[in-house]
């Protein structure tokens, strides 16, 4: 079950953020400035686990457990009692982060994430209209994250 969705740029700013209302949901709904926080808390921390990875890690991780577009370094996954958060970097240093539900796991998380930024590709990065490190204003984007929420959410 996904709880909320945030997609941050390469520098870190918060570029879109969306809470799904679900029964029971453990996120609590916060103030746009406090959107930013977290985005860029959450950045911080991935940016630091990144530089600490010992190089060695990096090559002997094993590749079928990685995402397509995944880099090798940085936090993956935050798991707390009553949800858990997965943050996965693109190759263009977008980072995607899903709060989700604690039944959700790394291959799960790869099919939820895997849509996700197929239509973020689609929707968002092929619109003529659409200006890089702007927040993402797309009805499309918007209506494709519903569809994957919703099958998620079943």
């Amino acid at each position: 079950m996904i709880y909320s969705v945030y997609i941050t740029s390469r520098s870190g700013s918060l570029l879109y953020q969306k809470d799904f209302k679900t029964v029971n949901s453990p996120i609590t709904r916060q103030k746009s400035n406090d959107y930013l926080v977290i985005a860029s808390s959450l950045h911080g921390v991935h940016a630091i686990a990144s530089k600490i990875t010992p190089p060695d890690a990096v090559h002997n991780h094993e590749r079928s457990k990685l995402l397509a577009n995944s880099n090798r370094t940085g936090l993956r996954e935050i798991a707390t009692a009553q949800f858990k958060i997965f943050i996965n970097q693109t190759v263009t240093g977008v980072k995607i982060i899903l709060f989700v539900s604690r039944d959700v796991d790394e291959t799960r998380f790869a099919l939820m994430y895997d849509k996700i930024y197929q239509y973020y590709c689609d929707y968002v990065l092929k619109n003529p209209f659409y200006e890089l490190e702007m927040p993402i204003r797309c009805h499309l984007f918007d209506e494709q994250l519903n569809s994957v929420v919703a099958a998620s959410n079943v």
